[in-house]
């Protein structure tokens, strides 16, 4: 009955990740037990109302969560899993201003609005910031739940619930969405950066050492950037359909792929045009040009082996969505 995997799910979000899947097969196994007796004692099946009532007796997830977890001493156990969530969107809030900070950083520096040769000024004073307010917001919601643990109206905070009200199912595999915000803002960060620094014709300054690289960059270039916008919108998708379809696991795969194509070409494409520093004379720079790009081709067969990694988890991902939603259309048909 969908109220009870209902059920179990919200209690489950409570629990420990390594420790969920034990704790919810016992208790599946417990709550389908008791359906059965009472349904045997019955001699029918329970209706909605009857599993309800049977669920509200059980308690609140919150509550029977609490019972599987460990003893805390400032923050009690029926609490603490609401505490441990509380931190983690704290954390996420406290994120997005230092995100939007190094982006309009990374902006003011492309376009040369940032005075200075190093990056340490701009940023360190986000990250300094961004610590400051997390620490301080951290603080606050300690000492907010350390003074409701203390308070006697705890428990009826959660003695007063309905079944009904439970978050509906989320498909077998559901994306969480934190992971799809961290996604979007790394991609958002890395665009901003590569148009704002990495656009063809590119020289590349290391203190007094010059490398450019040949026009063939630019391909790589405009291949890169679409590449990446390709992957944020999969991960923008994601972040508001949070589950994994046919569809976007294959998409994701092609973008790992031709990422990986584009990533071991780099280093088998010779891209190193010239080098130069203040004492190299002609022969130095072209003998440096020459060892670089063989030492480039050396790490090629490497590149391959990340490459063929990273795409191999996107094929299992593929194939594990697919069995799944074949699983799910199979059950839908006998239903």
């Amino acid at each position: 009955m969908q109220l009870i995997e209902r059920y179990l799910q919200a209690v489950k979000f409570w629990l420990p990740k390594k420790q969920q899947d034990d704790i919810i097969a016992e208790l599946s196994e417990d709550l389908r037990t008791q359906i059965e007796e009472r349904e045997t004692a019955l001699g029918r099946k329970l209706n909605e109302s009857e599993v309800e009532t049977l669920l509200r007796q059980r308690g609140s997830p919150i509550m029977v969560a609490n019972r599987f977890l460990p003893q805390q001493s400032l923050i009690g156990p029926l609490l603490f899993p609401i505490y441990v969530f509380v931190l983690k969107l704290v954390t996420l809030v406290s994120l997005i201003p230092a995100v939007v900070g190094f982006i309009a950083g990374i902006i003011s520096r492309g376009l040369g609005h940032v005075v200075g040769t190093g990056w340490t000024p701009p940023f360190g004073a986000i990250a300094s910031h961004f610590w400051n307010g997390w620490f301080a917001s951290l603080a606050v919601v300690t000492i907010v739940f350390a003074v409701l643990e203390r308070t006697a109206a705890k428990k009826q905070l959660f003695e007063i619930w309905n079944p009904r009200k439970l978050p509906p199912l989320r498909p077998a595999h559901a994306i969480p969405r934190a992971n799809s915000a961290i996604e979007i803002a790394v991609y958002l960060c890395v665009l901003v950066w590569w148009t704002a620094n990495m656009a063809a014709p590119l020289t590349i300054r290391l203190g007094n050492l010059h490398l450019a690289l040949t026009p063939a960059w630019s391909a790589f270039y405009w291949a890169i950037l679409f590449i990446t916008l390709g992957s944020a919108t999969v991960s923008i998708v994601n972040f508001i359909r949070p589950w994994w379809t046919t569809q976007r696991a294959v998409a994701r795969v092609l973008l790992d792929a031709a990422g990986g194509v584009l990533f071991c070409w780099m280093f088998e494409a010779h891209l190193v045009a010239s080098l130069s520093w203040p004492s190299a004379t002609p022969d130095k720079a072209a003998y440096a040009v020459a060892q670089l790009n063989i030492w480039l081709a050396r790490i090629f067969p490497w590149a391959i082996a990340v490459t063929l990694f990273f795409t191999g988890i996107g094929v299992w991902r593929l194939i594990r969505t697919i069995r799944r939603s074949g699983a799910r259309a199979m059950h839908t048909a006998l239903v």
